[in-house]
Parts: structure tokens; sequence; C-alpha cells
């Protein structure tokens, strides 16, 4: 029977190849739209991850309900100690606290004046500890245009465009001014190391990269972090796992209406 059937597609070829045709080009536009889709979905998990959510992400309370505004007078302290517990409850994790922070970024002269200044929005990373996978995840290296990655307390990583705006190169001082975590105001030098471009304006326009120790010491934020952020070790984000973790994380702690 398949024998026949098939003889009489080959010979009547008129009522036989539009069918093939329409069912070839229906499997490989679906085919594509599925692979296409996936990827997409793919790439905005994995990209908001490394950048802001991490696959879990540890905060206060008070700290989440102003997570925008990035109070770091709400910050988790005691980072290391913390750091600790969750390695020994959650060995399938990785955990890279950060501190995300926004202030003036002021350019002095060969006098010491101000020769031009701009806002900036900075993350304190770990870059210096051996092992640390923050410059991979924050996808650094490519991104760099000029100089290099900071390799010593001190050094900094300025958007390309905000370089450009500010008319600094590779080597220059630069200053930050901001709030303390404590209060009072933030005074801290930094040498830049070298440009980065993303390729997302909202991290091109005018975004500082500094070691997470050297954000510590400008912030007064000892041992602290705004946010501690853990990652899976495979890399992958897996949904079940995290909403589980979540669970059994926040029911050890209640809300306290207490900041």
């Amino acid at each position: 029977m398949i024998k026949f059937l098939f003889k009489g597609l080959i010979r009547d070829r008129h009522r036989s190849v539009l069918p093939v045709v329409v069912v070839i080009l229906g499997v490989m536009l679906t085919v594509f739209m599925q692979a296409y889709l996936t990827g997409v979905l793919g790439d905005m998990v994995d990209l908001n991850a490394r950048f802001t959510t991490g696959h879990v992400k540890i905060m206060t309370n008070a700290y989440a309900e102003d997570e925008d505004q990035m109070p770091n007078d709400l910050a988790l302290f005691n980072i290391g100690e913390m750091k600790e517990q969750l390695a020994d409850k959650y060995p399938g994790m990785e955990w890279a606290p950060r501190i995300r922070f926004g202030g003036l970024v002021d350019i002095p002269d060969e006098n010491g004046e101000t020769r031009a200044q701009g806002p900036g929005v900075g993350w304190g990373l770990d870059l210096l500890s051996p092992g640390s996978k923050e410059i991979d995840r924050f996808n650094i290296r490519p991104a760099i245009v000029k100089g290099e990655i900071p390799d010593q307390p001190g050094e900094a990583l300025i958007s390309e465009d905000f370089a450009k705006k500010l008319g600094v190169n590779t080597g220059d001082q630069l200053t930050f001014f901001g709030s303390r975590a404590g209060g009072g105001m933030a005074f801290y030098n930094f040498t830049l190391s070298g440009t980065v471009r993303f390729g997302t304006s909202a991290l091109d326009r005018g975004a500082i990269i500094v070691d997470i120790e050297d954000a510590r010491a400008a912030l007064d934020m000892p041992d602290g972090a705004g946010e501690l952020l853990g990652y899976f070790i495979d890399g992958q984000y897996h949904d079940d796992m995290a909403v589980e973790m979540t669970e059994d994380f926040n029911s050890g702690y209640p809300v306290s209406e207490d900041p």
C-alpha cells in the first residue's frame, strides 16, 4: 500500500508538490519561531540575572520597597558571615554581594578645581578577589573600549560615552561625591583604569564600576552590601528550585515593621 501511494505521488506531481511544499514550509517556520522565541526569552532571563536580579536575590525588606532609589542606609551588613551560612544551607549556589549607588562624578583640573562633572550610577562588584566570577557575569571583558579592568584598589571603570562627555582618559583622576550609608557626604578619589560600552543606554549613559571594597570604603559600609545575588553553579536558572529556596529562606525571617 505504501509503495502504491508513493508511486501515485511521484507520477502526479501537480497534486503532490504543493502539499509537500506547504508541509515543509510549515515545519520550518514552526521550528524557526520556536527556537527563536526560546533563545530570545532565554537571553532576556540570562541578561536580567547577570546585571540585576540574580537567580535569587537577598535584600532587607525596607531596601526592597525602595530598591530603585538604592537606599544603602537600609542595606545588609555582616555579609561575610551571611555568605558562610548560605553556603552551608544552599551548597548549589554561588553568592555575589553588590552595592549600587548614585552620585556626582567630578573631574579636577591641574589646580584641583572642577573641570567637568556629571551624575553617575555606580556598581560595586567583587573585581579583585581570586575566583570571583563577577567580571564574567557583568560581561566586562568584551565591553572594554579603552584601558583595562581594575587590578588594584582605587581604580574605576566608566562608560565610554560618559568618559567622552567628561573629557577624561585612562590614568586620569576622578572624584565621586555621594551620600554615606550612615549619613553625611561621601568623597572618594579613583583612578580611571578603562572605559566600557555595554550597548545598553541605561548602563552607557553614566556608569561607574568599582571594586566592592572601594564602594564600601566610600559609602561607609564595612562588610555591607545593598544586595546579595545568588547564582546556580551551572549558570542556568531553575525556576522550581529558586521558588523553593526563596520560600525556605523567607520562612526563617519573619517580616519586621522596623526598617
